[in-house]
């Protein structure tokens, strides 16, 4: 019981304390519920007491006698009225019922939305570094369906367990007050299975929902991966083993569904069968004892009444026991998550609050002081005693060897990683955490392109979603120093094409070009580019990065290239290998003295 308390209450803690105060008004619609089963159940009594009595003489606790309450009626009247009244409280209790059921479902449905926005917000709002950690799939799988699991397995399940509770109490009341002998026996058969069901059952539960969960996101990892990669699958003739992992874990969640619905069904066998055996019990002891007695006939029917709505609810409070025991691993995912995103969003909010006033525009130059970097506290470092400065209106050229850590140098800079030792300042400011003022004058440009499937227009204007917001004469000035012309000249609707998804229906280097006119539509202070022209031939490489040069000759200028002579024209080019700038200097210069310079050009 302590377990399931602890995981109520976690569960509760991800809803957020501006929209709580919500479930406490279900909860409370919820529980009013009860005095309405609790007022059916003494109606029922009262009816069948009615009819069976000649005299219609009924004693009711705190009332008395029916009969001596209203003398002006009639035996008869006094059933007829009665029948009537109950019949319209039924219909009243239903309209109670749509009415809770509407409420709860609108939302636990604005809930699951809400909380799957505010999850994304806080995955998006992480560094660079969490997301190389993490794999897509497992963020897909907790915003989408671990979020709604959340809502629908545990919250939901443990405002019904209360409200089931408080309802099995007061059904349990009711027979206490008008059949105690029968209430005796069922607590005794129903409490001896709810409490065999639960120590037997649970653990169990816990381990497949634990096991399912990794299924599901290694299942959804390999559906994205051969999605993603379909060409060189289909070019190695590879499909076979993707689908093969794909079905192996299909079949572990296949599995593990079939067995949790399995012990789950035991809860409704056991409670049904248990109240069987009561009912036979009550029905032989009120026979035996009560032979020929009027009462007798109520008695039975208000137990068949509390036994025919305490089913159900035994069996609701079993069900959501179980249902929340299978969803411990995805409350589990989302709370380290979400405990991860918080910690950082302090961090964030720390570091703004103690830093200086931001400086407007880039002025003066990025400075790297005794830099380096490591991906994670047990790897070796990538980068190591990086000291570096970057003026502002140069032409920065980087090369090296694979893997010498150009890239990470390139991610430092532009703050999507922060040093495991040094600083990397702009204009003597440290980057930080969440450089939003630094980033909002990059323009960036990776060798992998990131296209919507949507105009080629909005690709270029990125984020932007109604087109009169974008700036046509600029959008018309990126594509010309991007080289981007002909491309928009022989697609079927110029800018309005729809370019697919990650851009399939354009080429490698058009993707490229539309990236760097991306870039360069933002106006930025400071144009980085991460090989963003590898898939590029080399006159239209040397062209495009001749025109950028030229038409950002005030701002600067960084390009990590795979040809030496696309960054010919430099003011510096940096040698970066293993971890370290190992020399710079003009291109004339590093040819003359380094030999691993020669080797690259």
């Amino acid at each position: 019981m302590r377990n399931l308390i602890d995981i109520i209450r976690r569960a509760f803690a991800q809803i957020g304390t501006d929209r709580r105060w919500r479930w406490w008004i279900l909860a409370g619609l919820s529980l009013s519920m009860t005095g309405v089963e609790a007022l059916g159940a003494t109606l029922v009594y009262l009816l069948v007491a009615l009819i069976s009595s000649p005299d219609a003489t009924v004693e009711l606790p705190v009332v008395g006698d029916l009969a001596s309450a209203l003398p002006s009626l009639t035996s008869r009247e006094l059933r007829i009225g009665a029948a009537i009244g109950v019949a319209a409280y039924f219909l009243l209790r239903a309209i109670v019922l749509l009415a809770q059921k509407y409420v709860q479902n609108r939302l636990v449905a604005n809930s699951s939305a809400l909380l799957a926005g505010e999850l994304l917000d806080g995955y998006l709002s992480m560094p660079y570094l969490f997301h190389t950690r993490k794999s897509s799939a497992e963020l897909v799988r907790n915003t989408y369906g671990g979020v709604q699991s959340l809502l629908s397995n545990v919250v939901m399940p443990s405002l019904a367990i209360i409200t089931d509770v408080v309802m099995a109490i007061g059904l349990f009341a009711t027979l206490v007050a008008l059949a105690p002998v029968a209430m005796i026996i069922t607590a005794t058969a129903l409490g001896a299975t709810l409490l065999i069901l639960q120590t037997f059952v649970r653990p169990r539960l816990i381990d497949l929902s634990r096991v399912s969960e990794q299924a599901r996101k290694s299942s959804i990892a390999a559906i994205q991966q051969v999605l993603g990669g379909i060409r060189d699958i289909k070019l190695l003739r590879r499909e076979a083993a993707f689908s093969h992992i794909h079905l192996e874990q299909r079949l572990i969640i296949a599995r593990n569904s079939y067995m949790s619905i399995l012990l789950a069904s035991l809860s409704p066998i056991a409670i049904e069968t248990s109240l069987i055996i009561a009912i036979v019990g009550v029905f032989v002891l009120t026979t035996a004892g009560a032979a020929g007695d009027q009462g007798a006939l109520a008695t039975l029917a208000v137990f068949a009444y509390v036994g025919l709505r305490l089913q159900p609810v035994l069996q609701s409070v079993v069900g959501h026991v179980n249902k929340i025991n299978t969803s411990v691993a995805v409350l589990e995912n989302i709370e380290l998550d979400r405990a991860e995103i918080s910690a950082w969003s302090e961090e964030v909010a720390r570091e703004a609050a103690a830093s200086p006033n931001r400086t407007p525009r880039f002025a003066d130059a990025i400075r790297f002081e005794n830099v380096s970097f490591r991906y994670r506290d047990e790897h070796e470092d990538v980068l190591t005693g990086v000291d570096l400065t970057v003026r502002r209106g140069e032409f920065i050229g980087i090369c090296g060897p694979t893997g010498g850590g150009k890239s990470t140098l390139v991610d430092l800079l532009v703050g999507l990683l922060q040093p495991t030792g040094g600083t990397v300042t702009v204009d003597g400011i440290p980057l930080g955490r969440r450089p939003v003022w630094w980033w909002d004058q990059l323009g960036v440009v990776s060798q992998a392109v990131f296209l919507t499937d949507d105009t080629l227009r909005r690709n270029i204007a990125f984020g932007t979603l109604d087109d009169s917001e974008i700036d046509d004469e600029r959008l018309q000035r990126c594509i010309r120093r991007s080289q981007l012309e002909p491309v928009v000249a022989d697609l079927p609707d110029g800018l309005d094409t729809i370019v697919g998804e990650r851009g399939v229906r354009l080429s490698g280097g058009q993707r490229q070009r539309v990236a760097i006119a991306r870039a360069l539509y933002r106006e930025p202070e400071v144009l980085v580019l991460d090989e963003g022209t590898s898939a590029l031939d080399g006159a239209t490489e040397r062209a495009l990065v001749a025109a950028i040069d030229e038409a950002t000759h005030e701002r600067t200028l960084i390009a990590i290239a795979h040809r030496i002579s696309t960054i010919r024209a430099a003011d510096r080019i940096l040698v970066v290998s293993g971890g370290r700038v190992v020399d710079q200097g003009s291109h004339d210069e590093l040819l003359e003295r380094n030999d691993l310079f020669r080797a690259l050009a």
